[in-house]
């Protein structure tokens, strides 16, 4: 995340610089709320595929939960999550014996049945993840949605779409339907785009086709 103060070259007043400060710290917080709920159904739903650990560890990468939300995210899971390892602790403790296991007829069974089973679970883990994507983007949007109510006046929709998107850091493709999604709903908003639009456009503002760049390279143009 970046800081608030690279918000532009306008100066805002220190109610407006307040309260987007709080709606950050709100979004954080969301953020950090919605990664964990995702993080434990994600645990949950390949419970019988994958040890605990090693699930949590699949979910960090596949869903790619910020660096500085890893610490607590992980932390609210493992907390929840307690109550399910207790349980799978249990029923490991009713497995055949393992001498079982060393027959030759049960060796090239297990053989191919994990062979068969690797390709079953990293389906399932892209589409636990992509579950956990879902949720994430939908409070992305709700909170850049609050941060353009919070600028509303002061930027133009897109600008504040924009410097929400640039706080998270968020990747080029998220930040593309965030930001698509987010003006999408504002321009339903009938006592939104019309007001902020003609009053950007009265001031002879050139923001009309101008072009934002993103760290990747990748850019979105406005109109």
């Amino acid at each position: 995340m970046i800081a608030t103060s690279l918000i532009a070259v306008r100066r805002l007043s220190q109610e407006t610089r307040l309260r987007l400060e709080i709606q950050f710290a709100k979004a954080f917080e969301a953020l950090a709320e919605t990664y964990c709920i995702q993080a434990v159904e994600f645990v949950r739903r390949l419970r019988t595929r994958l040890p605990i650990e090693e699930s949590l560890d699949r979910f960090f990468r596949e869903v790619g939960v910020p660096a500085a939300m890893e610490e607590t995210v992980r932390a609210r899971a493992l907390i929840t999550i307690g109550p399910l390892a207790a349980s799978v602790r249990e029923s490991d403790a009713h497995t055949a014996s393992p001498w079982t296991t060393l027959r030759p007829d049960q060796l090239i069974e297990t053989f191919l049945r994990r062979a068969h089973g690797s390709e079953e679970i990293q389906l399932e883990c892209r589409m636990a993840a992509s579950v956990s994507s879902e949720a994430v983007t939908a409070t992305h949007l709700a909170m850049a949605l609050g941060v353009a109510e919070v600028l509303e006046g002061e930027f133009t929709p897109d600008e504040a779409i924009m410097h929400y998107i640039r706080y998270f850091n968020l990747p080029s493709v998220e930040a593309q339907i965030i930001l698509r999604r987010a003006l999408a709903q504002l321009a339903l908003r009938e006592d939104y785009l019309p007001k902020t639009l003609f009053e950007r456009s009265v001031s002879g503002s050139a923001w009309r086709g101008s072009t934002v760049t993103f760290r990747t390279g990748l850019a979105l143009r406005t109109r």
